[in-house]
């Protein structure tokens, strides 16, 4: 009796998250993004590389979470399940729910890897931060990604519910997502990240020299831009690898024989990981402004500028009217 008490809770606990978790996750992302717009797009930062890439990152973070994490939740609790009676619908679901997620991140290791050439003490590496390259890395990135997940389109079929096809095509897909969606960009990212603080550490102990206002105003961005880049690097690399986590276990644990106790911790840790996944691409306008003044700053600036333009504009409205 109390195993299956246990069992029920846990079960309770499990759809309460997959209610509740993906709401306040996609409000939260949604204002996030669109903050995070408004701040990048500022004259101080619009014309720095690395904007370029946080605006990509962004746009994509946006799909995730109005398409893959609402399809899941309106499938999870709404019964919307076009998905399980359309094959088309099926498969470009599961090719966008694993495209837009993986571009998003994409774009973050460009970010880091952004900050790491501009902090090198060598000129032609500090050279390729450079918006110019930046648009080309963000469309050849984005077209790589496309073709990423173009299989499946082909594997993901009504079985008859929407589902890829098992054996060893559905353990390909998990080690694949291990280490092409997880763990490559995830290193690349730290890589990025850890050599970035290398290069500002060699150049204070190098840099002897007295720097003008303009000099130190633009080191001070330059700073507060690498600490932005460090704290998204390590909140998702946390984020991301509870994920990988669930899914390395799922590939130990695939032949094992489980109770129904032990397949209920596995739909709960599942539907957990789902949330911790969707809750990356909500993060980043919270993390950006805990961590830079400098962002922090830019944002307030805009906001106001906003809202100054909609009191304007209704002020005008008024006069008109009387």
């Amino acid at each position: 009796m109390a195993n299956n008490s246990n069992s029920s809770f846990v079960a309770d606990l499990s759809s309460q998250i997959t209610l509740y978790s993906p709401i306040i996750i996609i409000i939260m992302g949604n204002i996030g993004c669109i903050l995070n717009f408004m701040t990048f797009t500022s004259r101080k930062l619009i014309r720095t590389s690395y904007s370029l890439y946080c605006l990509s990152s962004t746009v994509f973070d946006l799909l995730t979470l109005d398409f893959g994490a609402l399809t899941r939740l309106l499938i999870d609790h709404f019964g919307y399940n076009i998905q399980n009676y359309s094959q088309v619908y099926c498969k470009i679901r599961f090719y966008l729910i694993n495209t837009f997620p993986t571009s998003s991140t994409c774009f973050i290791v460009l970010a880091a890897m952004d900050r790491y050439l501009s902090t090198s003490s060598k000129l032609k590496y500090r050279s390729f931060a450079t918006r110019k390259r930046a648009i080309c890395l963000i469309l050849i990135s984005l077209f790589i990604c496309i073709l990423f997940y173009a299989h499946y389109l082909v594997f993901a079929d009504l079985r008859p519910t929407c589902s890829i096809q098992p054996g060893i095509y559905s353990l390909f897909t998990v080690i694949y997502s291990l280490v092409v969606t997880s763990f490559i960009p995830h290193f690349l990212m730290l890589y990025f990240g850890f050599g970035t603080l290398y290069h500002i550490r060699t150049a204070r102990h190098r840099t002897v020299a007295v720097f003008n206002t303009q000099q130190n105003r633009r080191q001070r961005t330059e700073i507060q831009l690498v600490t932005m880049t460090l704290f998204q690097v390590t909140i998702s690399t946390i984020l991301i690898g509870a994920r990988m986590a669930y899914y390395s276990y799922n590939v130990i644990t695939a032949n094992a024989v489980k109770t129904s106790d032990q397949k209920t911790l596995d739909t709960f840790f599942s539907e957990l990981t789902t949330q911790l996944f969707y809750l990356n691409y909500a993060k980043s306008f919270y993390i950006y402004t805990l961590s830079s003044r400098v962002f922090r700053r830019i944002l307030i600036v805009r906001v106001t500028q906003l809202s100054q333009r909609c009191f304007c504009q209704q002020s005008r409205h008024h006069v008109t009217r009387t």
